[in-house]
C-alpha cells in the first residue's frame, strides 16, 4: 500500500518536489513565526492562494507539513539529539524548518536515498540559510538519517518477530 505522502510524491516531478518542498519549509516556517502549534485547513489555505502555489504541489506541501505539525515532539527530539551541542532555541528558525521537514521526509519516505533528503536540505539551507546553513544542516540530516534508519528497522525487525 503506498502512503499517502508517496502518493503525492510520485504525481511530481523532481523539480516540482524540490518546489513543493520549498514552499512546505516556508509554510513550516511561517507557523513557527506565529506561534501556530498545528497547522489548520484556513492557514494552509492562505498560504498556497498568497504563494501561488500551482494545484500539483498542494497534496504533498499538506502532508509533509502536517506530518511536521502532527509529530513535532519526536522530530524535534530526534534535532536536538543529532545537533551536537546545539539546543533547538539556539538554531536559526529558517534551518529548524528545514531540519524539521526533511527529518518527516526520513521518517514517511524511507524508500526514498537518504542522500536525496539531505541533498534536499542543504539545498534549500544555502537558499534561504546563512552562508554556515549548508554545512550545519549536511551534519545534521547525516546523522538523523543514521538514527531514524536505525530506528525503522528496530521497529521492522520488532514487527516481524513473533509473540508467544
Amino acid at each position: 500500500m503506498i502512503s499517502p505522502i508517496n502518493r503525492a510524491a510520485i504525481a511530481l516531478k523532481p523539480a516540482q518536489l524540490r518546489e513543493a518542498r520549498r514552499f512546505a519549509v516556508q509554510l513550516v516556517y511561517q507557523l513557527e513565526a506565529s506561534q501556530q502549534p498545528f497547522l489548520s485547513e484556513n492557514t494552509l489555505s492562505a498560504f498556497l492562494s498568497q504563494n501561488e502555489v500551482s494545484n500539483e504541489l498542494n497534496d504533498f506541501i499538506k502532508i509533509i507539513s502536517e506530518s511536521v505539525s502532527g509529530r513535532r515532539e519526536k522530530i524535534d527530539a530526534l534535532i536536538e539529539r543529532c545537533a551536537v551541542n546545539w539546543k533547538l532555541t539556539r538554531i536559526a528558525r529558517v534551518d529548524l524548518a528545514i531540519l524539521r521537514i526533511c527529518t518527516a521526509e526520513l521518517l514517511t519516505r524511507p524508500e526514498v536515498p537518504k542522500d536525496v533528503i539531505i541533498f534536499e536540505g542543504v539545498e534549500l539551507g544555502k537558499q534561504f540559510g546563512s552562508t554556515a546553513s549548508g554545512s550545519f544542516i549536511n551534519g545534521v540530516l547525516d546523522s538523523l538519517a543514521r538514527v531514524v534508519a536505525l530506528e525503522l528497522n528496530t521497529a521492522e525487525s520488532e514487527s516481524q518477530t513473533p509473540k508467544g
